[in-house]
């Protein structure tokens, strides 16, 4: 099991972002707390964070339906009543086969804003790397990976795998910008797609998935965005 380590950045006015492992990151503003993915159970022989951790959620966003990003999102909704902001599909599959209350659901649309607990929370889209559920399985199979198998069943049994891949601008009571771009940050992004988010937010903080081989299409993403921050996180 991977050795627990919580990472904090502290900002302004009591202001905090807190990394919890995979693409788990809270943002804590003036006494309420806004999680992206969150996600503690035993993965790939590590465990970062435990449920404890996420007992003070206000605001769950859920960035897509892969498994390391979603099969920890039912307990901690449950467990602190906590309004979830993502896809329409993310918020029916968890309505439907979690039995969350409709109370708890905001399903939003790309480009919709929505106010919840002091955060103003914009959606967009993005693009995942080339990815096909159907083809990992069976390549799984014949090659004995065990693990991607795993993944491959789970993502498509437990989760809204097909749900659209949201990303999040979080503007916060002062004003302050974060965006997570999460995976996007890949060669499908093209810089038409980047520089437009980048003269619609302002952004003071960029939450940047960094995975791969994909360091060009990161650097791109950041020269766009004009950041004052960049926090990398392997998603």
């Amino acid at each position: 099991m991977g050795e627990r380590s919580l990472k904090v950045v502290k900002m302004q006015n009591s202001q905090k972002l807190k990394y919890f492992g995979w693409s788990s990151i809270s943002i804590e503003s003036e006494g309420k707390s806004l999680f992206f993915d969150p996600f503690f159970r035993p993965y790939c022989g590590a465990q970062w964070s435990t449920i404890d951790d996420y007992l003070n959620a206000d605001v769950v966003c859920i960035t897509h339906g892969h498994e390391e990003h979603f099969l920890d999102t039912p307990e901690v909704v449950r467990r602190t009543g906590a309004t979830v902001v993502s896809s329409k599909k993310v918020c029916r599959f968890l309505q439907n086969r979690s039995k969350i209350p409709e109370s708890q659901l905001a399903p939003v649309k790309f480009d919709e804003t929505f106010e919840v607990s002091g955060f103003k929370i914009t959606t967009f889209p993005w693009k995942h790397r080339d990815i096909n559920l159907f083809w990992a399985m069976p390549k799984a199979l014949f090659t004995g990976n065990t693990t991607q198998l795993s993944w491959a069943w789970s993502s498509a049994t437990k989760a809204p795998f097909s749900a659209p891949y949201t990303g999040f601008h979080v503007e916060l009571p002062d004003g302050t910008g974060i965006l997570n771009y999460n995976e996007g940050f890949n060669s499908k992004m093209t810089d038409r797609e980047i520089q437009e988010l980048g003269q619609r937010f302002k952004v003071d903080v960029l939450l940047a998935g960094m995975q791969l081989d994909f360091t060009r299409d990161l650097a791109r993403g950041v020269a766009a965005l004009a950041p004052k921050t960049v926090i990398l996180y392997p998603p």
